[in-house]
């Protein structure tokens, strides 16, 4: 039996060629080469601006709640985590440390609607914090008020969240109730006790980590302390379930790993003990300064970096360091403001438009946000490939497989190809790579590929080619629209005689997705949670749910709408105008659409309606469809 025949006799093997200036082959077996892949990069976050007085009015905008709604409609929870600095702004001290919660439960709730869970920071800047005696008591008696309200609403759900200690207190303008030492002590074990209390009163666990330092040799005592006081006494007393802390890249990717490998360094040298505690950095950026314009943050060079980043950490602290990692988030969930709109650290650009009555916001995705889609994709098994003598340093390359509880199994190759900030779309700096799958089991298989790149998948650049407008109009808005999703290249495609071959042009940057699933009985799910969110006149933002563990073989959603009578001008008492029509003309695997009405008049919007969405598969199979909403 030829070598060949042997791995073919296996239950699923994978061969892959890359075709380089030398050629990379990778041999993949089921038995021996996949380990555990968590999605730990599913965090963003963002700082309120100051005041700190005007925290709430930030946080319960119509325009954050578009915003977090837009995070949550990510496929396969691509983003899980929102952290959120100054979150006990949002209490208000009514008598004796009894608080009101009112606005605090609204944002709450607006995550939960989103489907999104709060990186809850326990730290707040305001007077009912500020004039007290800052001792463990309070700590506790506050962090187990606010863990048992939660509880009390959304019960076990609460054991997801994720909870920290106060971001970068050795930082003057974070401590702002300026903490000594032995404070800062008392309030961590505080925060732990009230969490422990407020849990363990259901028998159900929580996460709460910290320091969230910077870690800097000098002039950050507290982090450093409270670590030592962790180390020093038993770990299994120490109040972190988890070590993070936060280092950024210097403006590249290997930045990210390279400040993370040092700090991490610096940690366990001094504190060995602390080692088995799993790792966070939650600001794990390219650059520093979220609000900083820099032109590779609008297109698809941040988005490549970023997949580089995620890849590097996993190998290395993973594979090779066998540490276990709790989080990599990007610090980048801001509003960006006028005149950045594409090039500042956020995952939108986001137009204020002030020539309608009222203003209103206009947000059009950037492929940092398409790639966290492309990314959900990949699976719970990573695929180990051996180190090649030569490999292209621009190529990275992430294989993923599992099998999901209904038994459907899915193949993901993610390979991202760049140079750091470079962008070069020259035929001349072009890779062409063959790519070879084969083994696959004797059943049905399709496959779909997704491209990220600066040429078709760009809005800054349909932006800037139309003057950079300020305002950019309904048409204008259009047209980058259109590009803001990843493209496929083509429909579903069986998978033939048990291998797949592709050949693939690679531009500086891009990124690929290849997704190939298998056929299984089980119809798609009906789509649930149908929400509405009026953006002007005549234009509306739709969101929906869908079961996560059943979403990775979607081809797409069909939103549909039965237009109000009044909603047509020529045919408004027309039966034949008044059925359900499809609305979304583009394929999307986002579960959002922004619909932009038409025909209406000066008494009734082209958006007003019923609507039902539905999930098609791989297979043009349809889903059942949602529940039938009416707008407004």
């Amino acid at each position: 039996m030829t070598f060949r025949n042997v791995l073919l006799t296996l239950n699923f093997y994978i061969y892959i060629i890359f075709t380089l200036s030398s050629d990379i082959v990778l041999n993949i077996s089921e038995n021996n080469h996949f380990f555990p892949f968590k999605h730990f990069w599913k965090s963003t976050g963002f700082c309120p601006p100051d005041p700190k007085e005007n925290v709430p009015d930030y946080l319960l905008s119509k325009e954050q709640r578009t915003h977090l709604a837009l995070i949550g409609a990510l496929p396969n929870q691509g983003i899980q985590y929102v952290r959120i600095h100054w979150l006990l702004n949002l209490l208000a001290l009514e008598r004796n440390s009894e608080y009101n919660f009112t606005n605090m439960d609204i944002f709450v709730n607006v995550l939960q609607q989103s489907g999104l869970r709060p990186g809850f920071e326990i730290m707040g800047c305001k007077s009912e914090l500020v004039d007290f005696d800052k001792n463990k008591i309070f700590w506790k008696n506050l962090s187990k008020q606010i863990a048992s309200r939660y509880i009390d609403m959304f019960g076990s759900e609460v054991v997801n969240w994720r909870f920290e200690s106060w971001n970068e207190l050795d930082l003057l303008h974070y401590n702002c109730l300026n903490f000594t030492k032995l404070e800062y002590f008392d309030y961590v074990v505080g925060c732990n006790e009230g969490l422990k209390s407020a849990f363990s009163a259901l028998n159900l666990s929580y996460n709460f980590g910290g320091p969230a330092g910077l870690f800097r040799d000098k002039n950050h005592p507290l982090c450093w302390g409270i670590l030592e006081f962790c180390s020093s006494a038993s770990v299994d007393l120490c109040s972190f379930k988890y070590i993070s802390f936060h280092r950024k890249g210097g403006g590249s990717a290997s930045g990210v790993l390279n400040g993370s490998l040092e700090a991490m360094d610096r940690i366990f040298d001094k504190f060995p003990k602390l080692k088995t505690f799993p790792v966070s950095n939650d600001e794990a950026d390219i650059e520093t300064n979220w609000s900083k314009s820099l032109e590779w943050r609008g297109d698809v060079r941040y988005a490549y970096m970023v997949a580089k980043v995620i890849a590097d950490y996993y190998k290395s602290v993973k594979r090779e360091r066998k540490l276990k990692i709790e989080l990599l988030g990007n610090d980048n969930g801001f509003l960006n403001y006028h005149p950045f709109y594409f090039t500042q650290r956020t995952l939108f650009a986001r137009f204020q438009v002030n020539t309608t009555t009222p203003p209103h916001n206009q947000f059009i995705k950037k492929p940092v946000y398409s790639l966290m889609a492309l990314l959900s994709f990949l699976g719970e098994s990573w695929i180990l490939t051996p180190t090649q003598p030569s490999p292209d340093p621009l190529l990275t390359t992430i294989a993923t497989r599992s099998v999901t509880q209904h038994k459907q199994a899915f193949v993901s190759v993610l390979v991202a190809y760049g140079n750091e900030s470079y962008d070069d779309n020259s035929q001349a700096n072009r890779r062409n790579i063959s790519l070879k799958i084969e083994g696959f089991e004797v059943r049905d298989w399709k496959f779909i590929v997704y491209k990220l790149d600066n040429i078709e998948t760009n809005p800054f650049k349909v932006w800037r080619k139309m003057g950079s407008p300020v305002f950019p109009d309904q048409q204008q808005r259009y047209k980058m629209r259109e590009v803001e999703d990843p493209k496929r290249l083509f429909t579903p495609t069986d998978v033939l005689n048990s291998e797949i071959i592709l050949n693939l042009s690679l531009s500086i940057p891009s990124v690929h997705l290849i997704h190939v699933c298998s056929k299984t009985e089980k119809l798609p799910r009906k789509v649930t949670a149908v929400r509405f969110y009026n953006v002007t006149w005549n234009e509306v933002l739709i969101t929906w749910k869908y079961p996560y563990n059943d979403s990775k073989c979607l081809q797409k959603f069909e939103v549909e709408l039965k237009p109000s009578k009044c909603s047509n001008r020529k045919s408004s008492n027309s039966s034949r105008h008044r059925r359900f029509e499809r609305i979304n003309p583009l394929d999307t695997i986002f579960m959002s659409f922004h619909q932009v009405g038409k025909g209406g008049n000066e008494l009734c919007e082209g958006t007003r309606g019923t609507y039902r969405v539905r999930a098609v598969d791989y297979w043009d199979r349809v889903g059942k469809f949602s529940e039938i909403m009416p707008y407004p």
